[in-house]
């Protein structure tokens, strides 16, 4: 019988990505594992852990660098600096080049448990993430100002063509000079609204009381520990599907963990993934319908999500909720052509609140509900292991 309690002590302490604490949960994750005897194995990859701070305070400095240039009459230095500007971030979460967030990029680690029969004829991944993250603004409040991301980029580009008109128009046309230069105030003071607001919201997370991460996602690594206690004591439950239980690290740096495993393989079998975000609490079951960053969302596999509800609705007796979006591992899959979904818990009052915050504590986490969901995966993978769901189809990149 597993012990989700024991587990549980394992993921209620902050462990926020290159710190000494989040080295120490991956020892004591393994630790256990092998006191255990579920052989596991490490997976090494380079992790950009600041990234969040670098993009931070890359977006003051040169976007202030930027305001102060075109109100100071700078002319083509201006233009010059917002076509610099811009690459500076999006290079980094949109492309996963680290362009700005290099400083202090460390070896990282994932940890993968594998359960297979001797001949699989497919491969489901279960995932979960093991580092936190704490930060200034709660989700609602970081929304304002990642929707206005398309604006901020917008009057990076207005401001510095402004300072290129100003090294161009003749100094005998004043009504024009001061057209722009009031102009220049209108786009700039809400540029550096923006700039500043998102990038202290970077920063400054290290500030607050840090978050547990017992929800986020320290219930989901309990429930796929315990079920992978569950396969490890029941090596014949697999008929034809290779399984892999995943936990990631750098999930909240823009999933750079999950990222770098599913580059590193190879796919020789039909896979399928199922992530876990946010288990444990107390209320209803839900399913994202698409998942990804800010520049691009994908949907999730309409047979992933069928069949994990299905799963659900065995267990429970009832049908989870189609929400979204997310940003998960599932998006890593997803944006690989692999089949995935990612499964998660509301709260009875926060709904999908309180993360990244002090609110996330062990408190918050119903213990009944980790077993229920190592039922739910269980089912999950039972239903396509032995093709009582379709194994689902490649999905577009």
């Amino acid at each position: 019988m597993p012990d989700y309690e024991a587990w549980m002590k394992l993921f209620s302490i902050p462990r926020p990505n290159g710190s000494a604490a989040e080295r120490r949960t991956e020892r004591a994750i393994t630790r256990r594992l092998a006191a255990l005897g579920i052989p596991y194995e490490i997976h090494t990859f380079r992790s950009y852990p600041y990234i969040w701070q670098c993009i931070g305070l890359w977006l003051i400095v040169s976007r202030t660098a930027l305001v102060m240039a075109v109100w100071l009459g700078w002319g083509w230095a201006a233009l010059l600096i917002a076509l610099l500007s811009l690459p500076g971030g999006i290079a980094d979460v949109a492309f996963h080049f680290p362009l700005i967030s290099w400083p202090g990029n460390q070896p990282a680690h994932n940890i993968l448990l594998h359960f297979s029969p001797p001949r699989p004829e497919q491969e489901i991944i279960l995932s979960a993430h093991y580092d936190t993250k704490t930060e200034w603004l709660d989700h609602r409040q970081r929304m304002f100002f990642v929707k206005n991301l398309p604006l901020g980029i917008l009057l990076s580009v207005l401001l510095g063509i402004l300072g290129a008109m100003q090294a161009t128009l003749p100094d005998n046309q004043p009504s024009l000079n001061e057209v722009i230069a009031w102009s220049s105030y209108l786009l700039g003071i809400p540029l550096l609204f923006l700039a500043w607001g998102l990038g202290l919201h970077f920063i400054l997370g290290a500030l607050r009381k840090p978050s547990q991460g017992a929800v986020d996602d320290g219930a989901a690594c309990a429930i796929l520990l315990s079920l992978a206690e569950h396969y490890h004591h029941n090596p014949s439950a697999l008929q034809r599907t290779r399984l892999t239980v995943a936990l990631f690290s750098g999930e909240e740096i823009n999933m750079q963990g999950s990222r770098a495993y599913v580059q590193s393989r190879n796919w020789p079998l039909p896979t399928a993934a199922l992530n876990q975000e946010v288990m444990g609490q107390n209320g209803a079951y839900v399913i994202w319908e698409r998942d990804g960053t800010v520049f691009k969302l994908r949907p999730n596999s309409p047979a992933v999500i069928e069949a994990v509800s299905s799963a659900v609705r065995q267990v429970t007796g009832e049908t989870p909720l189609l929400v979204g979006p997310v940003t998960s591992d599932g998006g890593s899959f997803s944006s690989a052509g692999i089949p995935a979904a990612t499964l998660g818990t509301y709260d009875l009052n926060l709904r999908d609140r309180g993360f990244h915050c002090a609110s996330d504590h062990l408190g918050r986490v119903v213990m009944s509900r980790l077993p229920e969901a190592v039922r739910i995966a269980i089912r999950f993978v039972e239903m396509l292991d032995t093709r009582e769901f379709a194994f689902p189809e490649p999905t577009s990149r």
